[in-house]
């Protein structure tokens, strides 16, 4: 039997406990047991998502293995890779855990590819934040000729991540090449002015953030407190990614 499947079955007889299976770093309660949790013991968030083998919306809530004492002082001592069953001493009300779940907002599957999107796309704003800065380190007359290059950057960095690439148009014949990054503040040809200021800032910039630097900066604008630990996992995973190719 796969494990939503045991866990929907116990839960739908479930009448006076509460159930709290361990996953990974976490504690999880589904259903009545999610209920109980919310209405009786703390403020958890819970969570509601579509599980399609079974054919039916799951709710959950989960807090830290750390935490196991605080929210259940007289919980039975754990056993390793089992669930901690908590005897209740009133009745659960099956009506009520139904009606609490029919109210939660059903949460959208996030599409594969778009947690890494997300930072990507964390990642582009701090870029455009940096340029943003060195733009008005220009001298004022410089200015306005530089805006007009940080947004023609951005216009193309979001075509290419909808056609992935795009051959740079007004050069010669026979030198077309890819455009990668901020096109027109990289051509002097688009900004004689200040083509020889603003791109050397930011090349700098890029210099000084090392290797170590750029890991530690995805650490620490990832919010794990909003972060499932399925999403948790996955973040690691995606991070082992970045360490494996920068390190």
């Amino acid at each position: 039997m796969r494990f939503f499947e045991e866990v929907a079955q116990r839960e739908d007889r479930n009448d006076r406990e509460i159930v709290l299976y361990p996953e990974g770093l976490f504690y999880k309660a589904y259903e009545r047991s999610a209920f109980v949790c919310v209405s009786r013991i703390s403020s958890f968030v819970p969570s509601k998502k579509r599980v399609r083998y079974l054919g039916r919306d799951l709710v959950s809530i989960g807090f830290p293995v750390s935490a196991l004492a605080k929210y259940f002082p007289d919980a039975p001592r754990p056993q390793e890779n089992e669930p901690v069953v908590i005897a209740l001493s009133e009745p659960i009300d099956p009506v009520a855990a139904e009606t609490w779940k029919a109210a939660l907002p059903l949460k959208e599957r996030m599409p594969r590819g778009g947690r890494r999107a997300a930072l990507q796309a964390r990642q582009r704003a701090a870029e455009l934040g940096a340029e943003a800065v060195e733009v008005n380190a220009l001298p004022v007359g410089s200015r306005s000729r530089a805006a007009e290059v940080v947004a023609e950057s951005a216009a193309v960095r979001r075509q290419e991540e909808v056609s992935g690439s795009e051959e740079v148009a007004g050069v010669s014949a026979g030198r077309k090449s890819r455009v990668r990054g901020f096109r027109a503040a990289n051509d002097p040809a688009l900004s004689p002015r200040i083509a020889l200021r603003v791109p050397s800032a930011l090349s700098m910039r890029r210099e000084r953030e090392t290797k170590a630097e750029r890991i530690l900066r995805l650490i620490r604008d990832y919010r794990l407190e909003a972060a499932t630990p399925v999403e948790c996992v996955l973040f690691i995973a995606d991070l082992k990614k970045e360490v494996d190719g920068y390190l």
